[in-house]
């Protein structure tokens, strides 16, 4: 028999005390106890740390196993989700429902074409707005319309998704991001607009109780496309992403545990709407889908204590598709001169296809002892919201503002940019 045995005198059952025994344990402790169970009850040799666990009974034993299970690193899928869907909308909505339409930065294009199809009483007071300039607008058919348009954008964001205490035993996630995002856009003709851009920055997340978490540096690049036929539009992005990502935890009697890894992100966007023009602005009915995959590799963890808690991730390939039915709104609530202001909103509701955050993982102490350890499941049903202000200038210059939050009953994430565009 081994050593360990002999010394305490039983057949151990790591977790047997608990009420309802190791099987009424939530999933993430029960895999890591079954694991270690098996394999000293096979005889083989089990190293110090792991002896110390059969002397933790009730809270104590529970707290160590969540500790071990390796769950931080379960929260890199949410986030490179997060970060690349934020990217490949922003591409695509950067300007609204009339980035396509030749009114893009300059305000006086914008009041001729933005007049040229509203019901009379807002063409009226459109009009007369217009007159306020030093000279009237000239007719939207002469009007000079930029070919190139470069512009930039601030963002960062917040949010959290609730875990599984009783089921998965996943921790609550929180989560942040935040960066920098450019692009250049290219006016093939008045309607169709391609464009490139590039963001870069960071993010960070924790689980609850203070069980670990992570961060990441990422960089995204992407191409996009509008183009309109009258009121209607279709619009795409494709973006890749790159995360240079760590991880860091605390295990059972103070084991400090850290990895670093690099993480890929593919993802494309799809959308298509319809502009009617009313008294009040622009109410755009509009239906998005939006695929992602997020590849993380094989790796393992650095150990502060020899044959501790250190595990080792096997590579893993997930997916989130979204699909959005919404509403988006724009109203120009003042201008001065040959300027304007204009308020956007959208109001939306998102399903996401997504897979579970889950992972494979071994400890490195116990070759081939395996187990899986679960996150904080994704939410498949969101709401959207948005409100953004923009002012145009004269010139070929705008500038603007954007808040966007989404919403369930175990989720919130809120976002915030703010930027500036040039036009010639």
């Amino acid at each position: 028999m081994d050593r360990a045995k002999q010394f305490m005198g039983l057949d151990p059952n790591l977790g047997g005390d608990i009420p309802g025994g190791v099987s009424a344990l939530p999933r993430n402790q029960r895999g890591v106890a079954n694991v270690i169970n098996a394999w000293f009850n096979a005889g083989l040799p089990l190293a110090p740390s792991f002896i110390n666990l059969y002397s933790l009974t009730g809270t104590g034993l529970t707290n160590a196993l969540a500790s071990s299970a390796g769950e931080p690193a379960t929260g890199a899928q949410q986030i490179g989700y997060r970060s690349l869907g934020h990217f490949l909308y922003q591409m695509l909505d950067l300007q609204g429902p009339n980035r396509g339409q030749g009114q893009i930065g300059d305000a006086g294009g914008f009041i001729a074409s933005y007049t040229t199809d509203e019901p009379a009483a807002s063409k009226t007071i459109s009009l007369s707005h217009a007159n306020l300039s030093r000279s009237p607008p000239p007719n939207a058919s002469a009007l000079y319309e930029p070919r190139w348009s470069i512009w930039a954008s601030s963002f960062g964001g917040y949010g959290h998704l609730g875990g599984d205490s009783l089921g998965s035993g996943a921790h609550g996630l929180a989560s942040s991001i935040v960066g920098m995002a450019t692009g250049l856009d290219y006016r093939l003709t008045p309607q169709t607009v391609l464009g490139v851009s590039m963001a870069g920055g960071g993010t960070n997340w924790g689980l609850s109780e203070g069980l670990g978490g992570g961060r990441s540096d990422f960089l995204q690049t992407g191409v996009y496309g509008l183009t309109y036929v009258g009121p209607a539009y279709v619009s795409a992005a494709f973006a890749f992403a790159n995360h240079w990502m760590s991880t860091q935890r605390s295990a059972a009697f103070g084991d400090v545990l850290t990895a670093n890894f690099s993480a890929q992100n593919y993802g494309g966007r799809v959308e298509g709407g319809y502009r009617f023009a009313t008294a009040l602005g622009g109410l755009t009915p509009y239906a998005a889908i939006q695929p992602q995959s997020f590849s993380t590799p094989s790796y393992g963890e650095t150990d502060s204590i020899p044959a501790g808690f250190g595990l080792n991730y096997r590579g893993r390939s997930s997916t989130d598709t979204r699909g959005e039915l919404g509403g988006r709104f724009d109203h120009i609530i003042g201008i001065y001169r040959d300027a304007l202001i204009m308020l956007r909103g959208r109001v939306a509701y998102a399903h996401d296809w997504v897979s579970n955050a889950t992972l494979a993982t071994a400890f490195a102490a116990l070759p081939g002892a395996g187990f899986t350890v679960e996150g904080a499941k994704p939410v498949k049903n969101t709401a959207l919201l948005t409100t953004a202000v923009e002012l145009r200038l004269p010139g070929g210059a705008a500038l603007f503002a954007k808040f966007d939050g989404e919403f369930s009953h175990r989720s919130q994430m809120y976002y915030g940019s703010a930027g500036m565009r040039y036009s010639w």
